[in-house]
């Protein structure tokens, strides 16, 4: 008897087709009709559309029309359902030139084909992850864009342009996840730090005020005046008056339960305990994740976490678990060898410094958080630290003091892992 792949039941086919890239899958399909059938929706399960600024013409924005023109016609009786094209798409990501067409020498964007895209995006009842690049100019260029949108799409990836959130949340009302990417879109639009009062912000957000459950940005997203279960911030707080003040508005009003953070390792106690008040900005913090950014070695970061230590002692934040770790400060160019004609620079010898009372930070960062039982430390970033310089502790309270206790780093991974999925009943 032959052998045949299709012999296969579906349990394990479905651990053979992740295995498989697009294009294998793609020509899989070639083969027969049960083959495009079984590789399919491995093909457009998770589509990338655009990125094409190498080639001529409107490459990007004919992918786009060829896409979703194929995905909105009716399926073959023998693929199935007549939205079986519609159904296999589970994440979509649109770069900037995929709608984008030239007119008279300017580029501008295709409305129709923003309204076709549209439709996709509204038929797809199992699209679960959208990322948008310039998404600003879709919205303008077709004002219903996204309206009626699948009410599968739980995570947005925004960057470039964005437009302001009452749009977005006018067309996303489902969406659960908000993230603000890198790049293009790491610079603060206007309307994320000038707002109105919060009362009328939240108003505006529509059902997001009840279904946004976490966002990743890397600025303050102040128009956001609803509570968030998770925050990540991902640009290091400086000390800088009005971007702290950003940065503490922006946690008072999403409130969130985990909070992941990155500030300079030069802030004061003052200026970190002003972000982090444990009564009026985070009465509900459960889970922090801090990171000291730019810290000159293992001696500055074992400082940055006594400072640590301190400010929470001040901010009385209801923390059940904390995770510290640092990045390396950034050295200055060296450029002499190259002005001197070429010669090499001498190797800087690699210098070890005194290993870190990893325990003893944590037992001083417990003895300032009485709530704690729970503490992460990394250090292994620091430039002159050991890759091992990290560790994970429970904290043990035994009365009049209290200790910490070393764990193993999978049980340690575990902890946190279960400390982001805190919610406010933790």
């Amino acid at each position: 008897m032959p052998h045949s792949l299709f012999a296969l039941n579906y349990d394990v086919l479905s651990h053979i087709l992740p295995l498989l890239s697009p294009r294998d899958a793609a020509q899989l399909a070639l083969a027969s009709r049960a083959a495009y059938a079984l590789a399919f929706p491995r093909i457009v399960s998770d589509v990338t559309i655009g990125g094409l600024y190498h080639k001529p013409g409107n490459s990007a924005l004919t992918q786009l029309t060829a896409f979703c023109n194929l995905v909105l016609a009716p399926a073959p009786a023998w693929l199935g359902a007549p939205d079986a094209r519609l159904d296999a798409i589970q994440s979509l990501y649109l770069m900037r030139d995929a709608i984008r067409v030239r007119k008279d020498g300017v580029w501008t964007v295709d409305s129709s084909a923003a309204a076709l895209l549209s439709t996709v995006i509204a038929r797809a009842r199992n699209l679960q992850k959208l990322t948008l690049w310039g998404s600003d100019a879709l919205f303008e260029a077709y004002p219903g864009f996204g309206l009626n949108s699948s009410s599968s799409i739980h995570t947005l990836v925004l960057g470039g342009d964005v437009p302001p959130l009452p749009v977005l949340a006018h067309a996303f009302p489902h969406v659960r996840a908000l993230e603000f990417v890198a790049g293009g879109g790491s610079c603060a639009p206007d309307w994320a730090i000038f707002t109105a009062s919060g009362s009328s912000d939240a108003a505006a957000l529509g059902a997001w005020r009840e279904n946004i459950n976490r966002i990743d940005t890397g600025y303050p997203i102040l128009p956001l005046a609803c509570p968030v279960r998770r925050v990540d911030l991902r640009n290091p707080l400086v000390s800088d008056t009005y971007m702290l003040l950003c940065a503490r508005e922006f946690l008072r009003r999403t409130r969130p339960v985990v909070l992941s953070m990155s500030v300079s390792s030069e802030l004061t106690e003052e200026e970190l305990c002003a972000v982090l008040d444990g009564e009026l900005v985070a009465p509900g913090l459960r889970f922090l994740e801090l990171v000291g950014d730019r810290c000159n070695g293992v001696k500055d970061g074992s400082a940055w976490v006594t400072h640590v230590a301190n400010t929470l002692e001040i901010s009385t934040a209801p923390l059940l678990g904390i995770s510290l770790s640092v990045t390396p400060l950034i050295p200055p160019m060296v450029l002499s060898h190259i002005l001197k004609g070429g010669n090499e620079p001498e190797p800087v010898p690699d210098v070890r410094s005194e290993r870190a009372d990893l325990a003893a930070l944590a037992r001083e960062v417990a003895q300032h958080a009485p709530s704690l039982s729970f503490i992460a430390l990394d250090l292994s970033a620091a430039p002159d630290a050991a890759e091992d310089e990290k560790a994970f502790f429970r904290v043990l309270d035994l009365g009049a003091r209290r200790e910490v206790k070393r764990i193993s780093e999978a049980e340690g991974l575990e902890m946190v892992r279960k400390m982001r999925a805190f919610n406010r009943w933790d």
